[in-house]
């Protein structure tokens, strides 16, 4: 691995995007999320951000979904990962379809009930930001 690895990219390094206090808020993912992360090593069924961001770059490494080449590419099409993004590929330069992706399968364990929890709103903020 090297020190531009895809893992690096969306992992919890990228924090600057999310306020502080999110980044280490349980999290419950949906199933398909929850499979990803679980691939990844991933043990549980409630996770932080940082944990989510780590396994995703994990599940990335692990499959080999980057461009070996170019690491900040990840191709998904026909994995699970690009059916949960609805892409064929993407950029972890430009991580707002993860962000995205997130928004749509994370909610809040503490608060699973409500409509807008904080962590939708902080994804929010990442994908306007």
């Amino acid at each position: 691995m090297t020190s531009s690895s895809p893992a690096q990219y969306p992992a919890a390094e990228n924090t600057c995007r999310l306020a502080l206090g999110q980044v280490n808020q349980v999290m419950r993912p949906k199933v398909p999320l929850l499979k990803i992360l679980q691939a990844a090593g991933a043990q549980g069924e409630t996770f932080t951000l940082k944990e989510v961001m780590h396994y995703l770059g994990q599940y990335i490494m692990v499959r080999q979904l980057y461009d070996k080449r170019q690491q900040h590419m990840v191709y998904c099409g026909g994995d699970q990962l690009g059916e949960l993004l609805g892409l064929e590929s993407f950029s972890v330069k430009d991580p707002s379809p993860v962000y995205d992706m997130l928004k749509r399968n994370l909610t809040s364990a503490a608060m699973a009930g409500s409509g807008q929890t904080p962590e939708k709103q902080t994804l929010q903020a990442c994908r306007e930001g």
